[in-house]
């Protein structure tokens, strides 16, 4: 039979944003330096609401961190946000008039630092409330070479079917339309941006020292009485 015409359509796929902060040698030290001191004050600075989400040896921070008159964490919202805004503008292909709506709206964010030690993670969560989720990397701490996914970022297959039925016809489908996890292992400087419905985790940290990273939600609010055309 000759070649048929085939159209194959990518449907349902999800988009995941990656990013570096230039030269973030000096910006990483001084968040750095600014985290372990804010946690070395114990519980003043630390998260009171516990979330619901299984944390084990972790330092999670309160959610206002983005309000820290700081000039290191201004610098780094600067970036994060710039980041967000770009994203969220080729995405969604907005016109003109789209983008300057969208600048009118209010920003919701809510954002904290985590310093996590030997043998810490994060269970598998996702972020209600929120239509954008972030996570900047500070310092990834030192990777045993046995342990080359320890602190990595995991996202899993949103799409609960994925299993049902694995055979020779669609076990080694290509990206984007492959199953199974995502694992980003992060450097220093290194910014995700993901849907916020997206499932993910931290793999346990198996460096010695620190690793340090810097997560966020964001959610775009129309003010009141208001009415956009998206």
């Amino acid at each position: 039979m000759a070649a048929l015409n085939i159209q194959i359509q990518p449907a349902f796929a999800v988009p995941i944003v990656t990013t570096v902060l230039p030269q973030p040698e000096a910006l990483n030290a001084q968040l750095r330096a600014l985290f372990l001191a804010r946690e070395s004050e114990g519980e003043r600075y630390r998260k009171q609401d516990k979330t619901p989400t299984h944390q084990v040896n972790i330092f999670e921070s309160e959610f206002n961190l983005f309000a820290w008159p700081d000039p290191p964490v201004q610098q780094l919202r600067g970036f994060c946000l710039a980041a967000l805004s770009q994203a969220v503008m080729q995405l969604n292909e907005f016109s003109p008039q789209q983008q300057q709506a969208l600048s009118s709206l209010k920003l919701m964010v809510d954002c904290w630092f985590h310093v996590t030690r030997f043998g810490g993670y994060i269970a598998n969560h996702m972020h209600p409330m929120a239509s954008w989720s972030g996570v900047y990397c500070v310092d990834p701490g030192d990777t045993p070479p046995e342990r080359p996914d320890s602190g990595s970022l995991v996202f899993t297959d949103p799409n609960p079917a994925f299993g049902a039925y694995r055979d020779p016809g669609n076990v080694r489908l290509r990206a984007p339309y492959s199953a199974g996890n995502l694992v980003y292992k992060q450097k220093a400087g290194d910014l995700l941006l993901f849907p916020s419905h997206l499932p993910h985790e931290t793999a346990p940290f198996f460096g010695r020292g620190e690793r340090i990273t810097v997560a966020f939600n964001c959610a775009f609010v129309r003010p009141e009485g208001t009415v956009f055309g998206f």
